[in-house]
């Protein structure tokens, strides 16, 4: 779920010069909030449904507690390779939902959400008679519930003929898609149309809103990233969506202005860059022993995974810390997909537990991080 996506530029100038307060560079050093990092090593390995290889691993929880987690394309069975790997025949999309648990030893409890028969992954977001599974993918990002419907954000990409998936393929927009909450935990997605009529709430020349959602009250803010600065949209969780009801975030406050007021519109304007450097995925959530918001996401592509606080969601954000630095077998490898999963969280924020993704090995790896 990971490449230099192909996208029409056209906030390119206002976004480069919102990209000027925000120095790419982490801090040297260890971070002085990080006590430890355990590495929990691969997840969901030990499965009933053949799954040996996936992608993405973001989690949300439902209505009873317990979480679903998501992934993007499912490999099952041996494998060499994900890259040059023929994907038209993989499920472009898959879930698995994980009972509440100490996850001090890596996620033990889980079950994929299957075929009738048990034996395979269920694909979750269902592709459209006109769409061909070997020329377009579904890849889920994040979501939330609104009372007892689920919802999910995903993106939809078309495939470049003779590119492999890891270098390039062209976004085409970030979608959304419902499902109502059965007892059962069935989970049944139904693609939801935008105003214009497209399945594309956002096309591809505009940020991915959605790639994570923080709830506040009634309120969901979406977190959207652009040509890897990252954005922030807001809308009424119960008018998820009605694309008219969202307001983006305009004007925040940066290092160089911290008292800076937000101003938010309901019109998108590239004016404002939280942060930057994120190859798409990221997470925030309010974490209670540092008593400020926590950012985790992968620092480029390159096997850091860094961690930002802030006092605000809104800003104003700190430069990337180094809290892990993922060892690659070789250049190829990329790292992604570093988020943390804020419902594992454990002793007020103390333990941590973030998972990424490397190329490499093409499983969620978690670890648990321990902040002083």
């Amino acid at each position: 779920m990971i490449g230099a996506q192909v996208r029409v530029a056209v906030w390119a100038g206002a976004v480069a010069a919102g990209f000027a307060a925000y120095a790419a560079r982490p801090a040297p050093g260890d971070d002085a909030a990080v006590a430890r990092v355990r590495d929990l090593g691969p997840q969901f390995t030990e499965n009933s449904v053949g799954v040996t290889g996936c992608d993405g691993a973001t989690s949300l929880v439902l209505p009873d507690g317990r979480s679903l987690w998501v992934f993007g394309d499912t490999v099952e069975g041996p494998f060499q390779s994900i890259r040059e790997l023929d994907l038209a025949p993989l499920r472009s999309n898959t879930g698995a939902v994980v009972p509440k648990q100490d996850a001090a030893h890596g996620i033990r409890e889980f079950h994929f959400l299957a075929t009738d028969d048990g034996r395979r992954p269920r694909q979750l977001i269902l592709f459209a008679p006109e769409e061909d599974p070997a020329t377009t993918r579904l890849w889920p990002i994040h979501g939330t519930c609104a009372g007892r419907r689920v919802y999910l954000f995903y993106h939809r990409i078309s495939l470049l003929e003779g590119v492999d998936v890891f270098e390039n393929f062209r976004l085409e927009g970030m979608g959304l898609a419902r499902s109502e909450w059965a007892p059962d935990g069935g989970l049944t997605f139904d693609r939801r149309t935008a105003a214009d009529g497209t399945r594309e709430f956002w096309k591809g020349d505009q940020p991915t809103f959605g790639v994570w959602v923080e709830r506040d009250g009634d309120m969901a803010y979406l977190w959207g990233s652009l040509l890897t600065g990252m954005f922030l949209a807001r809308v009424p969780v119960e008018r998820i969506e009605d694309l008219s009801a969202y307001e983006y975030l305009i004007a925040a406050a940066t290092a160089a202005a911290p008292n800076a007021a937000p101003r938010w519109s309901q019109q998108f304007q590239p004016t404002a860059v939280l942060f930057d450097s994120v190859p798409n995925e990221t997470s925030v959530s309010f974490n209670e022993r540092l008593g400020a918001f926590l950012a985790i996401h992968a620092l480029g592509r390159d096997g850091q995974i860094v961690m930002r606080t802030a006092p605000a969601r809104t800003g104003p954000w700190s430069l990337p810390r180094v809290i892990y630095q993922v060892a690659r077998s070789n250049d190829s490898e990329l790292v992604y997909a570093a988020k943390e999963h804020p419902e594992l969280a454990a002793d007020g924020g103390r333990r941590i537990y973030i998972t990424y993704v490397n190329s490499g090995t093409y499983l969620p790896r978690m670890l648990e991080v321990t902040l002083r």
